[in-house]
C-alpha cells in the first residue's frame, strides 16, 4: 500500500475494507484460487477479524457463495483430506503426485489457502478453540511440506514472513481461549490434550525464530500496524508465561493460618513490559487500543513488585496523554481481561487520590510491594516485604487469571530477603531502564516527542536526577 506523510490508523482501515470489499466482486469473476489467495494475502497481513463483518457475518450472503465454491472444490478433490495429521496427508499426495512436481505443488498450495480461510473463519465466528488447533496444524503442514524433496515453487510455503503471522494467529486463538475458559489447566481437542505452558514457548519460539531483524524497518502503514500486533501478542504471551513459571509460595493469612499463591516469574514480566512498551510505539495516529499498551505496562509492574513508584506515575501520565484523545475508552476496556482491569483500578484508586499528584521527589522513594497470586481464591495479594527469585523455587504449569483485587498489607512471604537498600537500588535501576527504553522506542519509530510529552519527560528526568543525588550522598553518610 502506498504511504502517507503522516500514517494514520483510520486511512490503514479504510485501505483494508477495500481490499476486502474486493473478495464480493471477485466471487462473480474469479476462480476459488484467487480469491483465497486474496482472503489469504490479508489474513497473514494481519487484519483485523472485525473488519471481516462485511464478508464473513453468517447472515452474509457473500459468506455462503464463497463456502458453497469451497465445498465443490474440496468434493472435487477426495485426496485432500484435511482432517487428517498434516505428515499423513503430505506422504499421500507425495505419493499420488510423486512424478508430477507441478501439480504436487498446485495442491499443497491449494491445502494451504483453504485450510488458513477455514482456520480464520473460526477466528471471526469466535471459535477458538477450533482456530488455534487450525492454525497448529497449518504450522505443522508447512514444516512438513518444507521437507519435500525437488519442489522449488512453493513461495508460500517457503514463507517466513507468512508462517510468523500464522503462528501469531495461532497464539491469538489460544491466548483468546484461555481468557474465555478462565484457569483451566489444558486445553483439549478430540482425544488431544496440550499442556499451556509446553505450547506457549513453542508458539513464541517459532515467532521469533521466524523473525529477522529486517522487520523492524517499516515502510508503511501497514508494517507499523503488524509490528503493533506483533508485539502486542508477544507480551500477551510472556505475561501468561511468566504466571505459569512462577514459583509456588506460602504466605501467611493470620497467625498460624498458610495459604499458597503464585510470584510471577520476574524475567518474563520484564519481557512483557518491554514488549508493550514497543507495541505502544508501533501504533498509528488514531489507534486507540495503545490505551490497552499502557495498561499492560501498568500491570506488568504490579506483577514485577518493588517498582518505585514515580516510574508506575511516569507511564500513568503518558497513559493519560493517550486517554485524553480516547473517545471510546468503556468499549476498550471491556476487552481486556478481569485481572487488566483490577489492576488499573487499583492503580488509578493510588495515583488519583491526589496523594503523589507531581509531587516528584515524593513518588522517588515509595515503592510498590511485591505481588502474589493466590491460588485457591483467586486475589492479587500484596506483601510488604520483597523477596529474591531462588533457583531451587519449583515451577508449576497452573494457568492463574485473576477475579478480585484486595489490597492486603504485611503479608509474610517466606524466603531469604534482600537487603532493602541493594534490593531498592536495582528496582530504581530497572525503573530508569524502562522510561529510557520508552523514549528510545518512541523516537524511533515515532519521531521527535511531542511538546506536552517532552516537558513531562524532562521532569521525570529531573526529579530523578535528584533521587540519585540524594542516594549518593546517602550511601557516603553511611560510609562516614
Amino acid at each position: 500500500m502506498k504511504p502517507e506523510s503522516k500514517p494514520s490508523y483510520e486511512h490503514l482501515n479504510e485501505y483494508l475494507k477495500t481490499e476486502i470489499e474486493a473478495i464480493d466482486i471477485l466471487l462473480n469473476s474469479a476462480s476459488l484460487e484467487v480469491i483465497l489467495r486474496k482472503i489469504f494475502s490479508l489474513i497473514v497481513s494481519l487484519c483485523p477479524v472485525n473488519l471481516f463483518e462485511s464478508v464473513l457475518s453468517k447472515e452474509c450472503r457473500t459468506r455462503f457463495k464463497l463456502q458453497r465454491k469451497l465445498e465443490r472444490e474440496i468434493i472435487s478433490h477426495p485426496e485432500l483430506d484435511l482432517e487428517v495429521e498434516p505428515k499423513y496427508l503430505i506422504k499421500s499426495l507425495a505419493r499420488i503426485d510423486l512424478y508430477d512436481k507441478k501439480v504436487l505443488e498446485t495442491k499443497l498450495q491449494l491445502v494451504l489457502l483453504i485450510k488458513s480461510f477455514l482456520a480464520f473463519l473460526n477466528l471471526f465466528d469466535s471459535e477458538y478453540r477450533k482456530a488455534f488447533f487450525d492454525f497448529r496444524w497449518i504450522l505443522q503442514f508447512l514444516h512438513c511440506a518444507r521437507r519435500i524433496p525437488h519442489t522449488t515453487n512453493l513461495k508460500d510455503i517457503l514463507s517466513l514472513d507468512y508462517e510468523r503471522s500464522l503462528s501469531i494467529l495461532c497464539a491469538k486463538s489460544l491466548i483468546k481461549e484461555f481468557n474465555h475458559n478462565g484457569s483451566i489447566k489444558t486445553i483439549e481437542g478430540g482425544d488431544l490434550k496440550i499442556d499451556r505452558l509446553d505450547i506457549l514457548e513453542g508458539i513464541l519460539t517459532n515467532i521469533l525464530d521466524c523473525t529477522e531483524p529486517s522487520i523492524l524497518t517499516c515502510r508503511d502503514e501497514l508494517d507499523y500496524f503488524m509490528m503493533d500486533d506483533f508485539f502486542t501478542v508477544i507480551g500477551d504471551l510472556e505475561e501468561i508465561i511468566s504466571i505459569l513459571k512462577g514459583p509456588i509460595c506460602e504466605f501467611e493469612i493470620t497467625s498460624g493460618l498458610k495459604e499458597i499463591a503464585i510470584r510471577p516469574q520476574r524475567s518474563h514480566i520484564d519481557s512483557m513490559i518491554r514488549k508493550y512498551i514497543l507495541a505502544s510505539t508501533f501504533k498509528l495516529k488514531g489507534d486507540e487500543s495503545v490505551v490497552l499498551c499502557m495498561n499492560k505496562i501498568l500491570v506488568g509492574f504490579l506483577l514485577y513488585g518493588g517498582v518505585h513508584l514515580i516510574i508506575i506515575f511516569f507511564f500513568f501520565n503518558i497513559r493519560r496523554y493517550y486517554l485524553a484523545d480516547c473517545s471510546e475508552y468503556s468499549d476498550l476496556i471491556s476487552v481486556d481481561h478481569v485481572l487488566t482491569r483490577n489492576c488499573v483500578k487499583l492503580v488509578e484508586e493510588i495515583l488519583n487520590d491526589g496523594t503523589h499528584e507531581g509531587k516528584w521527589n515524593l513518588a522517588q522513594n515509595i515503592q510498590f510491594p511485591q505481588v502474589l497470586l493466590s491460588i485457591t481464591d483467586d486475589d492479587l495479594i500484596m506483601v510488604d516485604e520483597a523477596y529474591e527469585e531462588s533457583v531451587h523455587d519449583h515451577n508449576h504449569d497452573l494457568s492463574l487469571f485473576l477475579s478480585a483485587v484486595k489490597l492486603k498489607a504485611k503479608r509474610k512471604l517466606y524466603g531469604s530477603p534482600k537487603v532493602q537498600g541493594e534490593y531498592s537500588r536495582i528496582q530504581w535501576n530497572l525503573g530508569l531502564s524502562w522510561v529510557k527504553f520508552w523514549e528510545n522506542c518512541y523516537v524511533d519509530n515515532k519521531g521527535p516527542l511531542p511538546s506536552e510529552l517532552r516537558i513531562f519527560v524532562d521532569q521525570f528526568w529531573k526529579a530523578a536526577s535528584l533521587k540519585d543525588v540524594n542516594q549518593s550522598k546517602s550511601d557516603k553518610n553511611v560510609v562516614d
